[in-house]
């Protein structure tokens, strides 16, 4: 039972610092001191440090030896590189896809959209974006190239991050699902520039999302 209640203060401690990262209450580059957290989360120490090991291995913390630990500060010009890269490797995937995937796995997208609209809709912002990628990997592994979808799986995660960061989710113009429609039909249609074309349309939606942090309240772990 104390191992139980270990490991739930353990995830929940993550889970708020994950969401004040997003949310941006705790702002890019702004140091995790563990005493200071820990105080603030009224819990003791270990379930802080774990949190932020987590974190930093998903990429949105980075530990400095004898400094601590950092949110990290990605630059402009960065995110779009990455984004950039990763749209001519997922166009690349489209047009293989559209010359190589089948009904069967048009409909297996297609079920995917379908869940995506639904965790969307309902902003279950955590599993949007597990499902959003699950959707680009499966393009990828349509295109029948292992290598390709290796890389696109790592700019991915790269760019999962970005999005964590300057998330467009709270921006309510903004509808991936519809795009990602675009992407389907262009593969259903055996099209492959069609399907080029609309992958490069939703990675620029999803670069022009991306947007600065404001001013947060101090009271940041209140959630």
């Amino acid at each position: 039972m104390g191992q139980y209640r270990k490991l739930n203060s353990e995830d929940a401690v993550y889970r708020k610092l994950k969401t004040a990262i997003r949310k941006r209450y705790i702002k890019q580059g702004s140091q995790l001191v563990e005493v200071t957290l820990a105080q603030k989360l009224g819990v003791s120490r270990t379930p802080v440090r774990s949190a932020i090991k987590k974190l930093e291995a998903e990429g949105l913390v980075n530990s400095i030896p004898n400094r601590g630990a950092f949110v990290i500060t990605p630059t402009k010009k960065e995110i779009e590189e990455t984004f950039l890269v990763r749209a001519q490797l997922e166009c690349m995937a489209a047009e293989l896809a559209a010359i190589n995937c089948n009904k069967q796995q048009i409909e297996e997208l297609k079920v995917l959209i379908n869940f995506e609209t639904t965790v969307f809709d309902k902003s279950k912002i955590d599993e949007y974006y597990s499902v959003n990628d699950n959707l680009h990997l499966k393009i990828a592994e349509f295109s029948g190239n292992s290598v390709l979808t290796l890389y696109i799986k790592e700019l991915l995660d790269r760019t999962r991050i970005y999005l964590i960061l300057f998330d467009p989710f709270y921006k309510i113009e903004y509808t991936p699902t519809s795009e990602h429609l675009d992407i389907v039909n262009a593969l259903s249609s055996k099209d492959p520039k069609q399907a080029c074309n609309a992958v490069k349309n939703h990675i620029n939606s999803a670069i022009n999302g991306l947007h600065s942090a404001g001013q947060m309240p101090d009271d940041y772990l209140s959630l």
